[in-house]
């Protein structure tokens, strides 16, 4: 099997980022920097002081199939801890809408795995990936549960459903064929008591009706 120059040099680049961040952090011994928020209360003259850790966000586009977030989290943590993974998916099917953002709980990680990451071909897809830098990041990329049976219970009962109705309909087809072979069993039995001169008409009882 002859390997492409081109995923060579993609796994190159990535192992090469991946040192690259294992550097920083142990060289520079990265901190998440502390940004106090003042927040001023119109009752009184106090200032309370809040404290808000900056991390570093990285939209993930063109999803691969089967790339969700237990895979991303495991992907990605050769960067850097990642604090969170989100998939968009739909309400209705639970299905992936093809994108996702993945929290890191340093931003200077999520830069480098963003630059890594943007163009690499996985699995036949181009992946995409931006970094979102503290000040442009808002709740709305994590609103929401993850995939799991439990928070999609509706889906589950639905899809419990469909397979019933679908036995359901096999099971009729099933009687049906039944109820025929035992008609045309009755009516060979008629024909034959009919050549030795009995006439006899033989009437089914609880046999259900063949639509």
């Amino acid at each position: 099997m002859k390997v492409k120059k081109s995923d060579v040099k993609q796994e190159s680049s990535l192992r090469k980022a991946v040192k690259n961040v294992k550097q920083i952090l142990k060289k520079k011994k990265v901190e998440p920097k502390v940004e106090v928020i003042k927040k001023v209360i119109k009752q009184g003259k106090d200032l309370r002081r809040k404290t808000k850790i900056p991390v570093g966000i990285v939209y993930i586009g063109h999803i691969p199939h089967g790339f969700y977030e237990e895979q991303m989290k495991d992907y990605f943590s050769q960067f850097g801890k990642v604090t969170r993974v989100r998939v968009a998916r739909s309400k209705k099917n639970g299905r992936s809408r093809g994108y996702g953002y993945v929290e890191f709980a340093h931003p200077e990680v999520a830069e480098i795995a963003a630059k890594t990451m943007n163009n690499y071909l996985m699995c036949g897809r181009l992946i995409k990936a931006n970094y979102i830098p503290p000040e442009k990041q808002h709740k709305r990329y994590f609103m929401g549960t993850n995939w799991s049976v439990k928070n999609y219970a509706k889906l589950t009962r639905r899809r419990k459903e469909i397979r019933s109705n679908r036995n359901l309909n096999l099971n009729k087809k099933k009687d049906k064929k039944l109820v025929e072979r035992y008609l045309t069993k009755l009516a060979s039995i008629e024909r034959k008591l009919k050549t030795k001169g009995i006439e006899m008409k033989i009437t089914p009882v609880d046999v259900p009706e063949v639509k």
